[in-house]
């Protein structure tokens, strides 16, 4: 396994790791309600006044509405730092919200105390993703007395305190108040968990599209033995899942898995009636796809597949309960996949893991939605990466955690972030910005791609 540089001793008192374990004594638990409200607000505080003190500008901003279930206010801030004459625009998202601990009684100790023991610092949204925050905002700091000498650049950080949740609120609103207000990045930095085990491992080029929707079957209730007397819709929800399970796509690529189908939750009948057949039965879905598709036809995907079943299916003997089906896609909550070509950024990313930590990072785009979705959107030529700590808690150097992989991770009971890799993202994080601008000085405008016809 390869190592990062070692660092030296006393990582407790690393300021990156000092900032991340102030956030994480900070319960910022989304979804945001009026009477938690307060404490998302003090989390962007900490940062808020972090920033400013190393130079930068902040504009605080509040948005609600725009959503029928989530029209609760959310705090949001962008801060920035402004160096020479800028001729480039490098923006970090990130945001300081994170998920409910689960029950709080199996973790080790309480989820928010941001504890330091065995070389780690464990809590609630440490590596998801409060501890790239901090890197990301201590590597500016540290960053500024070279580019106060040399730099033309404009740094800045869009925080949101809901992206764990409806993202209605958050980094979109905040995106288009940077569109609105002319301020346009040249490249877009996403703090998120990036890499599975090894820091720096992989850089993300974009991510895979989601949608979430239901089958809904109706039947007639009956008695169990009176053959005739109902029509069990659990025959038809188990022929639907199946034909959709049976279909394999083909679209992955270098960079992304294929597309995949997966029944997330199954609701029918009664545990405590054994001998009544339900009246109707419904499936939680999901699907996460690659730029190839869209909602609207992953939609019609899926009603043709059923409607027009492959031939195992159309000899079943339930075949025909499939036209009893309901189809329900929700794609106004649908996250759209996107991706960028590896520019600049990537580039400059790339060579500092490998001046920091050793290794070639591989380019993909695995893993979950996240805010990087909405760039395209407002800055479709920016070049875009996504960049932060392992997601399963990393490795202190070669010893394993015996719980590795079951506790520790983003969004499981204790987790938690190796100091060495908050202290190393930081070195990382530094080393790219500094890299980016120096390859951008020595041309006259950034290299921008086209749109690609997923992004």
């Amino acid at each position: 396994m390869d190592k990062p540089k070692p660092k030296p001793a006393g990582l407790e008192q690393d300021a990156a790791v000092r900032m991340a374990q102030a956030l994480v004594r900070i319960p910022s638990v989304t979804p945001v309600d009026v009477k938690d409200a307060p404490t998302a607000k003090r989390a962007l505080n900490t940062m808020t006044s972090a920033a400013l003190s190393s130079g930068a500008s902040a504009t605080r901003m509040t948005f609600s509405g725009g959503h029928d279930k989530w029209d609760y206010p959310v705090e949001n801030v962008y801060l920035e730092w402004t160096f020479g004459k800028p001729d480039k625009h490098i923006c970090y998202i990130g945001h300081l919200d994170v998920v409910p601990p689960g029950d709080a009684e199996k973790w080790s100790s309480n989820p928010y105390n941001g504890d330091i023991r065995d070389g780690y610092l464990h809590g609630r949204g440490v590596t998801d993703m409060k501890g790239a925050v901090a890197a990301f905002a201590t590597a500016v700091k540290e960053a500024a007395a070279d580019l106060r000498e040399t730099g033309n650049i404009r740094i800045s950080m869009v925080l949101t305190t809901d992206e764990e949740w409806a993202a209605v609120n958050g980094t979109d609103k905040m995106l288009a108040w940077m569109k609105k207000n002319g301020k346009t990045p040249d490249a877009f930095i996403v703090g998120e968990p990036g890499s599975p085990d090894k820091l720096g491992s992989h850089i993300k080029l974009g991510r895979r599209g989601s949608l979430v929707g239901k089958f809904n079957a109706a039947g007639v209730q009956g008695h169990a033995a009176n053959n005739g007397a109902f029509e069990n819709p659990n025959r038809a929800l188990a022929l639907a899942v199946a034909v959709m399970n049976s279909h394999a796509w083909q679209d992955g690529n270098e960079y992304f898995p294929a597309t995949n189908f997966e029944t997330i939750a199954v609701k029918s009948g009664d545990f405590a009636q054994s001998a009544i057949v339900p009246g109707k039965a419904e499936a939680l879905w999901n699907i996460r796809f690659t730029p190839e598709h869209t909602p609207d036809s992953l939609e019609d995907f899926i009603k043709d597949k059923l409607a027009n079943p492959p031939e195992w299916a159309q000899q079943h003997p339930d075949a025909a309960l499939l036209k009893k089906i309901a189809v329900i896609a929700n794609k106004d909550t649908a996250s759209t996949p996107y991706f960028r070509p590896p520019g600049a950024l990537a580039g400059a990313a790339q060579s500092a893991i490998k001046d920091i930590t050793g290794q070639d990072a591989v380019y993909d785009g695995s893993g979950g939605t996240t805010d990087g979705r909405f760039v395209s959107k407002y800055f479709p030529d920016a070049d875009i990466i996504e960049l932060g700590l392992p997601e399963r808690g990393g490795v202190v150097g070669n010893d394993v955690p015996a719980d590795y992989k079951e506790r520790g991770g983003m969004h499981q009971i204790d987790e938690r972030a190796a100091l060495r890799d908050i202290a190393g993202l930081r070195d990382i994080y530094k080393k790219t910005v500094l890299n980016y601008d120096g390859m951008l000085s020595k041309q006259k405008r950034p290299v921008l791609h086209p749109p690609h016809p997923g992004g």
